[in-house]
């Protein structure tokens, strides 16, 4: 579905998927602040901090090398990511219950599985953020399947939907995780991560 016109931007393709990093820190930042709508634009030591969280991490979401992290930020840099900032606030918090949105949930490991981060917790639906400039591919789809399988052997959290959003082209999609796994294995959610976690455990992992 689109949500919103896709982002005509000036930063250089090679510095995108750091931008992405950034901008979905900042606007971790703000969800957690319990900022309203409309947010206001990006302060100076937000994005210090957003920055700074993101060369902290070990592994980033999307690398580009270490080209990408090197340098200050442009202004039309700085444009991209306030933008994508501004979207995901209105995707996730515009309208939305005070409590209902859980930035970056941790899922405990399983066997081959080390424990791991997901983006955000919307309600009962569990979504990943990709904002590159592509559609979803079957990897997206995977990395939701699997941290719902993670999700069902911890009971940790309530997650009935999986959804993807990519704020630079500006479309996402939801749907129940019953429905989604029938549409890929012909099982029910329960069914299908029982068995993933089964082979999480023993190691039997096909790609």
């Amino acid at each position: 579905m689109r949500e919103f016109p896709g982002m005509a931007s000036s930063a250089a393709p090679i510095r995108r998927g750091f931008i992405n990093e950034v901008a979905f820190a900042a606007f971790c930042q703000t969800a957690n602040n319990n900022v309203g709508w409309p947010p206001g634009e990006l302060t100076p030591e937000e994005l210090v901090r957003a920055v700074s969280y993101v060369r902290s991490l070990p592994i980033r979401r999307e690398t580009q090398g270490d080209i990408a992290a090197d340098g200050g930020l442009a202004p039309e840099e700085i444009v991209d990511i306030d933008e994508q900032r501004r979207r995901l606030i209105w995707m996730f918090l515009f309208n939305k219950p005070a409590g209902s949105l859980l930035t970056e949930p941790t899922f405990p490991g399983c066997g081959m599985i080390d424990s791991c981060k997901g983006d955000l917790i919307a309600s009962d639906a569990l979504y990943e953020v990709k904002a590159g400039d592509r559609l979803f591919r079957s990897i997206d789809v995977r990395q939701l399947i699997v941290y719902g399988a993670l999700n069902f052997i911890a009971k940790r959290f309530k997650i009935e939907r999986l959804g993807l959003f990519n704020p630079r082209i500006g479309i996402g999609a939801t749907m129940s995780a019953d429905d989604l796994c029938f549409e890929i294995s012909g099982k029910q959610s329960s069914e299908l991560f029982s068995e993933i976690a089964a082979a999480f455990s023993s190691g039997e992992i096909s790609r």
